[in-house]
């Protein structure tokens, strides 16, 4: 088994969605106990989104060249990457500017609405949540793939 393999297995297992699941919501109840955010803590919560979002997206772009002999199914893998790519460009914009008014660059102050910060720990878990569930997705689809061509014993005929 190639180190590709094993990374793919390691990345695809339940377990490991639960654990990044478990370990992203404690790192974000922990941070929002005295309900403000620093910059040091946006920075690390960003940038673990922006890395586990960009190697997913790799993950999924990499699994639909695999699929060989199977149009839809490398479709529906490259639309998945483009939707999972279109996340990570919101995650890039809205921690940009998050990051810009926490230093306080050009004299901006952030406009609170009350009880910001639960939004801002929704929005976290719902953006985890989306990763993992796309990894789950993922998964399934390979299943599926490998099921069939242990079904039929060859590439399908296009």
């Amino acid at each position: 088994m190639t180190v590709k393999d094993r990374f793919g297995k390691v990345i695809m297992d339940k377990r490991t969605c639960v654990a990044i699941l478990i370990l992203l919501i404690l790192w974000r109840a922990l941070i929002s106990i005295n309900g403000e955010i620093t910059l040091w803590e946006s920075v690390c919560s960003g940038i673990v989104l922006i890395v586990m979002g960009w190697v997913l997206f790799a993950f999924v772009f990499i699994m639909s060249q695999e699929m060989q002999g199977w149009l839809k199914l490398n479709m529906v893998y490259r639309w998945i990457a483009i939707c999972v790519s279109t996340i990570n460009v919101y995650v890039i914009v809205y921690y940009g500017m998050r990051w810009y008014r926490l230093a306080g660059i050009g004299g901006i102050e952030e406009a609170l609405v009350p009880l910001d910060f639960i939004f801002r720990d929704i929005r976290y878990i719902v953006l985890v949540v989306f990763y993992c569930v796309v990894l789950r997705l993922a998964q399934y689809l390979r299943d599926v793939y490998e099921d069939y061509m242990l079904l039929f014993k060859g590439d399908p005929k296009v």
